[in-house]
C-alpha cells in the first residue's frame, strides 16, 4: 500500500502530540512494508525554531534545499508578483520515510498565506500523480487540508482525517473524508454527540524507547506544564499544603516546551519559601523527567482529548493522579487514580481551590509516599495497564490492521 501523509504542519514538530503520532505512524507503516511519503510545511504549533536547519540537525537530518519550481512560478506569477517568488522546499528522509517540507512563513489567512497554500497544493498534485497513493492521511484546520482531500479523492485515493482535538464541530470539515480516527473514545463520543460523526478510536502511538526511564533516581512528585488549563490552580494549593505539612516530599515542576515560564508565574503562592519545590526546563524526551518522577500529577482543568503524559507515566510504572476531566479517566483506566476537581474550576479560573477541595489530592500523594506496599501495588497496576493498552506490539497491530482495512466511501454520519 502507498500511504501519503499531507499536512499543513511541521512533520518534525516535537512540541506537537499530533505531529509525534503521525511520525510514529509513518515509521511503523514503513517498517511494516508499506510505501510511505510525507508532504508537510514548516508551520509549528508553538514557537518556530530560530533556525530550521538547526532544528532538523537535532533530528540527524541534512536536507537538500530546492527553490520553488519554475512550473509553479509560471502558473502563479500574476498572483505572487507582489508577494515574493514562492518558498523553497527541503527534501530529506527521516526513518526511511521521504519528506518534502515547504518552508512556509506567512501569517495565517493573509494573501501570502494563500499563495503558500497554492504552492502546497501544486506540490500535492505532483505527488498524487507521481506517487499515486492509495491512502492520504491528514489533520488540521488550514484551508488547504480540505482541498488536499478533495483532490486526492478525485484521483481515487482514500482519505483519512485524524482528530486530535476539538474545533471541528462544523460538518464541512469532513466533506471530502472517507474515514475519521479519534485519539480517544472520549473525543470520538464528543463528535458523535455534536455531529453524529462516526469515527474509529485510535489512541496516540507511543514509542517506549523514548519514554522508559531508569527508576534509580525517582524521588519527586512531578507536575508538567504549569498553566491554568493543566491545573496549576489546584497544583498551587496542593503544593502549599505539602510545603507546609510535608516538606519531606520533594516536588518537581517541568515547564512546557511551548510556553515555558518562571515557576512563580503560577498565581496564588510564593514558591520561594519552599526550597523543596524545584523547577526544570522543558525536555525533548519524556524519559528525562520520568527518571526523576515517583508520582505524577495531572490535575487538568481542561477536558483533555487524551492524556499522553499520563499514559507515558503508566509505561514507567509511575502512579498517575489525574483529574476527572475529559479523556483522562479512560487514559489511565485501572492503572491510575482519578481524583475530583471542584466543579467551578475551569481553564480560565484564576482562583485557588480551598484546602478542603484539594484534600483528596493531598491524601493520595501522602498515602502513596508513606505506604511502600500501596505504592508498589499502584506501580504494578500502572505498568500492567500500559502493557495491555499501550505496548508497541499492541499499538502496531491496531494501526496496521486499521490502515490495511480501509476502503473508499463509508457513512460518516448517522
Amino acid at each position: 500500500m502507498r500511504i501519503l501523509l499531507a499536512v499543513h504542519n511541521a512533520y518534525t514538530d516535537h512540541t506537537s502530540g499530533a505531529a509525534l503520532t503521525m511520525r510514529i505512524l509513518m515509521r511503523w507503516m514503513a517498517q511494516a512494508g508499506h510505501d510511505t511519503r510525507v508532504l508537510a510545511t514548516a508551520r509549528f504549533d508553538a514557537r518556530p525554531p530560530s533556525s530550521i536547519n538547526q532544528h532538523l540537525a537535532e533530528h540527524g537530518i541534512s536536507p537538500r534545499r530546492s527553490p520553488p519550481s519554475k512550473a509553479f512560478l509560471a502558473s502563479a506569477k500574476q498572483r505572487v508578483a507582489n508577494l515574493g517568488p514562492g518558498r523553497p522546499t527541503l527534501e530529506f528522509t527521516l526513518d526511511d520515510v521521504p519528506v518534502t517540507m515547504l518552508l512556509t512563513r506567512a501569517p495565517r489567512n493573509t494573501p501570502a498565506d494563500r499563495v503558500e497554500g497554492e504552492q502546497f497544493l501544486f506540490l500535492l498534485d505532483h505527488v498524487l500523480d507521481d506517487f499515486r497513493p492509495d491512502l492520504l492521511v491528514t489533520y488540521g484546520s488550514h484551508h488547504v487540508v480540505q482541498e488536499a482531500m478533495r483532490r486526492a479523492r478525485e484521483k481515487g485515493t482514500v482519505t483519512v482525517f485524524a482528530l486530535h482535538n476539538y474545533g471541528y464541530e462544523d460538518p464541512s470539515h469532513f466533506a471530502h473524508v472517507d474515514h475519521v480516527t479519534a485519539c480517544s473514545p472520549y473525543l470520538g463520543e464528543h463528535y458523535r454527540q455534536r455531529l453524529g460523526l462516526r469515527s474509529t478510536p485510535l489512541e496516540p502511538a507511543l514509542e517506549w524507547d523514548e519514554v522508559e526511564a531508569p527508576d534509580t533516581l525517582r524521588r519527586f512528585v512531578t507536575f508538567v506544564n504549569p498553566s491554568p488549563h493543566k491545573g496549576s490552580m489546584l497544583f498551587a494549593r496542593l503544593a502549599d499544603m505539602l510545603g507546609s505539612e510535608r516538606p519531606d516530599i520533594p516536588i518537581l515542576v517541568v515547564q512546557s516546551a511551548s510556553a515555558a515560564g518562571p515557576l512563580n508565574a503560577i498565581a496564588g503562592i510564593d514558591f520561594r519559601k519552599y526550597p523543596h519545590i524545584m523547577a526544570a526546563p522543558a525536555t525533548p524526551r519524556p524519559a528525562d523527567f520520568f527518571a526523576l518522577t515517583r508520582i505524577l500529577l495531572v490535575p487538568s482543568a481542561f477536558a483533555e482529548p487524551f492524556g499522553r503524559v499520563a499514559a507515558e507515566a503508566l509505561i514507567n510504572g509511575i502512579p498517575a493522579l489525574v483529574s476527572d476531566r475529559g479523556a483522562l479517566p479512560e487514559t489511565v483506566g485501572a492503572g491510575g487514580l482519578v481524583l475530583p476537581l471542584p466543579v467551578w474550576l475551569t481553564p480560565e479560573s484564576l482562583e485557588l481551590p480551598s484546602k478542603e477541595e484539594a484534600q483528596p489530592w493531598f491524601d493520595a500523594v501522602c498515602g502513596l509516599w508513606d505506604n511502600p506496599a500501596r505504592y508498589t501495588e499502584a506501580s504494578e497496576a500502572a505498568r500492567a495497564a500500559a502493557e495491555q493498552r499501550y505496548h508497541e506490539r499492541v499499538m502496531r497491530t491496531r494501526y496496521r490492521d486499521y490502515v490495511e482495512s480501509l476502503e473508499a466511501g463509508g457513512d460518516l454520519f448517522g
